[in-house]
Parts: C-alpha cells; structure tokens; sequence
C-alpha cells in the first residue's frame, strides 16, 4: 500500500474518493492478516479466511482433476 502511493499517487488517497482505503485495509488486517487490496490499491480487498468474513462473497478455488492438494494440519 506505501508502495502504490509512491508509484501512483492519489491512486489510494485523492478528495474525489469518498472511502478510506487505507483506514479499511488496515481495520481488515487486524483481523485478517495478509488481507491486501488486488490491482493497484483500492481494488478488490482479499482475504483468505475458513470463517465468513462480514460484506464479503465466497470464492471457490477449482483444481484440475488429479491435480495434487497441499493442506495444512
């Protein structure tokens, strides 16, 4: 998120944005750490969770068949 701001400012922060990016990536990160924004900041915030997660929708992740799945204990 710095770094988009560097790179291209009022990408995250401008008068015309009427939401705090960067206010809400962090209220999400503390409950779920790793969310991040897709693209360049303020696109679609990901959060990978096995809990629901409040205004999101569930994402289903597909793998070919016989394709090998890790899963952690």
């Amino acid at each position: 998120m710095v770094c988009w701001e560097k790179l291209l400012p009022h990408t995250v922060r401008h008068p015309t944005l009427q939401v705090d990016l960067a206010g809400l990536l962090r209220a999400y990160q503390a409950c779920y750490p790793g969310a991040m924004y897709s693209g360049c900041g303020g696109g679609y915030l990901l959060v990978a969770s096995n809990e629901p997660v409040p205004g999101a929708f569930r994402v289903k992740v597909r793998t070919a068949p016989g394709a090998k799945q890790r899963r952690s204990k």
